[in-house]
């Protein structure tokens, strides 16, 4: 049997089809099928090509490797990848927020000067929003080297994170809104020694950061299962639609910020501007669960 042909019927076993099934997919019969597997003959281009689409595999790979072995290297790296890549853009968007608590925690102490803290903010900010270039960056390239994938999440991983994945927003959402309560009633609870009531601010704000940590990380952890959604984004003659969560939220979160800094540093309105990370927080929820319903 030729390596063309163990691949053929690695694949066609593992997407559960007969020589029939496929033959009729590929309007072939199943004779050709099976002498394709044999390694008597070998597919048209127009075939191979079918074939790369059908079972989402790159033609080298069905021609040239070995396909068991270079789907668990590929498997590894794309559940490495998917890993790191929305570990750190939520560590960037949490960056993000987390700069306009630590501003309003500072505010709260009142013991530095209003440019020591606009430094501090700036600094956080720039971190946050250099995280997010440098992963966008490495996604769009890993994407470009790795346009298809084989599907290999069971459906036993699919279900297992469906079953947390309402509560996970859930509780996304409910930190932001106990965050909204602590607000509110911040001239009613008592302060630390040295500490003005700026400093429910920044304690809020640090709800919204844990909150829509949460809401981004499990909205990208939901969509990396989504792995014919992958390869349809990475497919060029595909005219898609959807834009990854990580990218609406990234955006609301930096279109946030600039708000934030416009409305405090030309307007002097810190003491009302941190409205708009809550807003953006909940915005990040409703895009989360839209998207994710999408599919």
């Amino acid at each position: 049997m030729s390596l063309f042909g163990d691949n053929l019927q690695y694949y066609r076993k593992q997407n559960n089809m007969t020589q029939e099934q496929l033959a009729e997919r590929l309007e072939v019969s199943r004779q050709t099928v099976s002498k394709w597997e044999a390694g008597t003959s070998y597919a048209e281009m127009e075939k191979l090509l079918q074939l790369c689409d059908l079972f989402s595999c790159e033609l080298d790979t069905l021609l040239r490797k070995n396909a068991s072995e270079a789907e668990i290297e590929d498997n590894l790296q794309h559940r490495k990848h998917m890993r790191e890549f929305r570990k750190w853009v939520t560590c960037g968007i949490a960056l993000l927020i987390f700069a306009a608590a630590f501003y309003e925690l500072m505010e709260g102490w009142g013991k530095f000067h209003e440019s020591v803290q606009d430094t501090f903010f700036m600094i956080i900010a720039i971190i946050g929003i250099l995280i997010l270039v440098v992963q966008g960056l490495k996604d769009s390239d890993y994407r470009k080297k790795h346009p298809i994938i084989q599907v290999f999440y069971t459906e036993e991983e699919k279900e297992g994170f469906d079953s947390h994945f309402p509560a996970k927003i859930a509780t996304g959402v409910g930190l932001i809104l106990i965050g909204m309560l602590v607000v509110l009633n911040a001239e009613r609870l008592p302060l630390p020694q040295n500490m003005n009531v700026e400093f429910y601010n920044g304690i809020f704000l640090l709800f919204v950061t844990i909150a829509v940590s949460i809401l981004v990380y499990t909205g990208m952890h939901k969509q990396a299962y989504d792995v014919e959604e992958y390869n349809r984004e990475n497919d060029p003659k595909v005219n898609t639609k959807n834009t990854p969560v990580a990218v609406w939220c990234g955006c609301i979160m930096l279109f946030a910020t600039i708000i934030f800094l416009i409305a405090g540093l030309v307007f002097h309105l810190w003491e009302i501007c941190w409205i708009v990370y809550p807003i953006g927080g909940m915005i990040c929820g409703m895009v989360t669960l839209i998207l994710n319903r999408q599919k």
